[in-house]
């Protein structure tokens, strides 16, 4: 089985998906961290020495790598429509939401976020939430507000949607 993590930057991704993965057996993969490895570059020297459309390339060939394990992918993952239609055939897919204003809180002392770095606002938040939220929606098979829960509640919320 794998669980594809997606969602806006923010949202908490990474650490529930270790969390899940623990508790589930599985093998945990954070999908930025596994492109910085291969490509001895932070996803922020990627975006600025090479572009946008280098680092959808790498991320989408990087996505494939994987089964059997939890994924916690860029929030741009949805962007393109084989990385869609790639996670809703080879796995289940949660998308973690939280409101704008907890995202600019958890962002605002973040400087390693590329797509916002030159805008870091709830502005610049909601503008890319806009844009997502429908590749968002229609690639999850189930949506869970992280605003109310800690990292291990929202883990337990997933197995439960899984393990019912």
């Amino acid at each position: 089985m794998t669980i594809y993590l997606i969602g806006m930057m923010g949202v908490g991704k990474s650490t529930v998906g270790k969390i899940l993965a623990e508790k589930m057996k599985l093998l945990f993969i954070d999908l930025d961290s596994e492109i910085e490895k291969s490509s001895q570059k932070s996803v922020s020297e990627i975006f600025n020495e090479d572009g946008e459309n280098h680092f959808r390339k790498l991320e989408s060939e990087q996505l494939k790598q994987y089964s059997g394990s939890v994924v916690a992918c860029g929030g741009g993952i949805t962007l393109d429509k084989k990385n869609r239609q790639y996670i809703n055939k080879n796995g289940i897919v949660v998308l973690l939401t939280a409101s704008i204003n907890e995202l600019f809180k958890r962002l605002s002392n973040s400087n390693n976020r590329p797509i916002l770095s030159d805008n870091n606002s709830e502005e610049a938040l909601t503008n890319l939430w806009t844009e997502r939220k429908k590749d968002y929606s229609n690639t999850s098979d189930f949506i869970i507000n992280t605003d109310e829960y800690n990292q291990t509640e929202i883990a337990n919320k997933i197995l439960l949607e899984i393990n019912p």
